[in-house]
């Protein structure tokens, strides 16, 4: 038992490193689909995944050392159905003639291993059945494939890690497996009625899905940075013209163009579920040219063509006048302090939903398109 322990912990340990690393497309695969991230669902897949890895983690570890693998001689696979019943009678100590033996039957390592393989893949048919919305028969399939994969795993040495596997494959461990994963479907029934449903909770993310988050829109916009940098860097190599701040007008370019050919939308806001529409007339009507280059315009100047202003002014300043380091600094310092409670001040209007001075200026407004762009009417 304690050996189990401590494989449960180290997969607990491995967990935060597998979540950071699946978090990123987790949470893109949500906002594309529904929208928004709920936290329940959040709980329930990551929970998932911390059963899968302490599952697997039981399958494989301890590692033996590749000395000890090389010195083993005992066979390799077990294909004989029901072995264990005869593994059971071995183990223990039965007498027909003396009932009290017959609890060896009970306390007995080959009936605790049977029991060990049903109870670990219950979890699995619970999560099949609740979260994953299968039927028995699914259910019963894919706990024979994660079986079937366990066994593959120790028939391979650890994909062939190992010169040879260092546990046997076992066709009583598939039966045993599957049975888990069937009493967890029949298991989880009583409780359906209490936990919020799968429907519930997708229909919960589509309704917050039609409100656009802050999180939702800086994810598009982390998006849009590679995807406007690689447009940047072809044009920039194709087009003969080389005018000083090419690259700027060429970013600027980026967003115009993308939002006058997918009408509204960037390449993140595509996979955002995201796009600009008008704030005026009917809700979520695609913006005119003009109001796509003064949206930009306005926000491309602020983050790039103003702050360049300056420095190239205070450059210029410092240089006629003969001013030092010092007073350059300074002046360079209150500028960026300008700018960067500015910018505060507009992520703040961004959070309580207010429009942003360039939304204002261009008359336009991010709009969810979940649902298939069918969103309500504003009041």
């Amino acid at each position: 038992m304690g050996v189990y322990k401590d494989v449960i912990l180290q997969a607990v340990i491995a967990f935060p490193v597998i979540a950071c690393i699946i978090t990123l497309p987790y949470i893109l695969y949500n906002y594309h689909k529904y929208g928004s991230v709920l936290s329940i669902r959040i709980l329930i897949v990551y929970s998932f995944i911390l059963y899968l890895i302490c599952a697997y983690f039981l399958v494989i570890l301890p590692l033996p050392s590749i000395e000890e693998v090389e010195a083993m001689t005992g066979p390799g696979v077990q294909l004989i159905p029901f072995q264990f019943v005869r593994d059971i009678v071995k183990e223990s100590s039965a007498r027909l003639s003396d009932p009290v033996s017959w609890l060896t039957l009970v306390n007995n390592k080959a009936l605790f291993q049977v029991v060990f393989n049903v109870i670990m893949t219950v979890p699995f048919g619970v999560y099949l059945r609740y979260y994953f919305r299968c039927g028995l028969r699914k259910t019963v399939l894919f706990s024979f494939l994660l079986s079937l994969f366990f066994e593959l795993t120790q028939l391979s040495g650890l994909y062939f890690i190992y010169p040879r596997g260092y546990r046997i494959f076992d066709v009583d461990d598939l039966m045993a497996n599957t049975l888990g994963g069937a009493a967890g479907y029949f298991g989880v029934k009583p409780f359906l009625g209490i936990l919020p449903s799968r429907e519930e909770m997708d229909m919960a993310s589509f309704r917050r899905g039609r409100d656009v988050s802050v999180a939702r829109r800086m994810l598009a916009f982390l998006i849009d940075l590679p995807a406007a940098g690689l447009y940047t860097a072809v044009l920039s190599a194709v087009l003969p013209f080389t005018a000083r701040g090419k690259c700027g007008v060429i970013w600027l370019s980026y967003y115009i163009f993308t939002s006058l050919i997918m009408k509204g939308a960037t390449v993140g806001k595509k996979l955002m579920k995201i796009r600009v529409g008008k704030t005026r007339g009917i809700y979520g009507q695609e913006p005119c040219w003009h109001q796509y280059v003064i949206r930009y315009c306005g926000l491309w100047a602020v983050l790039y063509l103003v702050p360049s202003l300056v420095l190239m002014a205070v450059t210029a300043w410092t240089e006629a006048t003969g001013r030092n380091l010092a007073d350059r600094l300074a002046v360079q310092g209150m500028f960026s302090g300008i700018w960067f409670f500015f910018l505060l001040f507009e992520l703040v209007r961004m959070m309580m939903h207010r429009p942003l001075f360039y939304e204002k200026l261009s008359g336009t407004q991010i709009i969810s398109t979940i649902d298939g762009g069918k969103n309500e009417e504003k009041e």
